[in-house]
């Protein structure tokens, strides 16, 4: 079911948009949780009944990190949720996780998702690099945004006043309306775009802006649930490989 979930976000999230549709990961989530309490209960075990309640919540609260640090989408956090309550735990065939038979298992899904898209990001921005573009990021005109860029930028109003910043780690600032927000992973929603459109307009805001290149990440979670089901955990093997 986790790999049936994971195929068809990829599909979503590669082919239609960049978006992880939540009538996909809700449905999963909620699913996966009554299985194990089904299965808990048939079996008369009360710790295994829990245990898609307890992987849906560590996969959460560990994707809500991700999100609030900017770096995930809103789809991204329920996809990994949906794989945490259908597979809270697993004894991959060879690698095994640090942390043993504790409901732990999409720790080892993320794990392997980052060690996986690192190579990706590398050769991507290599030809980026050769084409003479950013890797990560491009000027466009503000005239010519759409609902879902990402800004590089952090652009706000304060007393009747546009100000713009490159920001620094964590943004939280101090502002009476925030036009752009570049650790908001989902990117512009359709208010803020017609807003900056109204300021360039009116003289008030230059007509350009500086976007993310998003790379979707969908894909290499669903890459990181197949390694740890098939392989296991990509962690666990450096580590080793290092104390060898």
């Amino acid at each position: 079911m986790a790999l049936v979930i994971a195929t068809i976000a990829s599909y979503w999230d590669l082919c239609r948009g960049r978006i992880i549709p939540d009538k996909l990961t809700i449905p999963s989530i909620f699913a996966g949780v009554i299985f194990y309490a089904v299965l808990g209960l048939v079996k008369g075990n009360l710790l295994l009944s829990l245990y898609g309640g307890i992987g849906a919540l560590f996969s959460f609260v560990l994707g809500y990190l991700f999100w609030l640090a900017g770096g995930w989408a809103g789809g991204d956090v329920k996809l990994l949720t949906a794989f945490g309550a259908w597979i809270p735990s697993y004894r991959p065939p060879f690698f095994q996780p640090l942390f043993g038979d504790l409901p732990l298992f999409p720790l080892t899904v993320v794990f392997n998702s980052a060690i996986l898209c690192l190579p990706v990001i590398l050769v991507y921005a290599v030809i980026q690099k050769l084409r003479g573009k950013g890797a990560f990021y491009e000027e466009v005109k503000i005239t010519e945004l759409k609902e879902g860029d990402i800004p590089a930028e952090l652009i706000y109003l304060k007393n009747g006043e546009v100000r713009r910043e490159k920001p620094l780690l964590l943004v939280r600032g101090d502002w009476d309306e925030l036009l752009a927000h570049p650790r908001r992973a989902a990117g512009l929603n359709q208010e803020q775009v017609e807003n900056l459109k109204k300021l360039v307009k009116e003289g008030k805001l230059e007509n350009k802006i500086k976007l993310k290149r998003g790379i979707p990440f969908g894909p290499f979670l669903a890459a990181g649930l197949l390694v740890g089901l098939t392989v296991g955990d990509l962690y666990s093997y450096f580590l080793y490989s290092l104390a060898e």
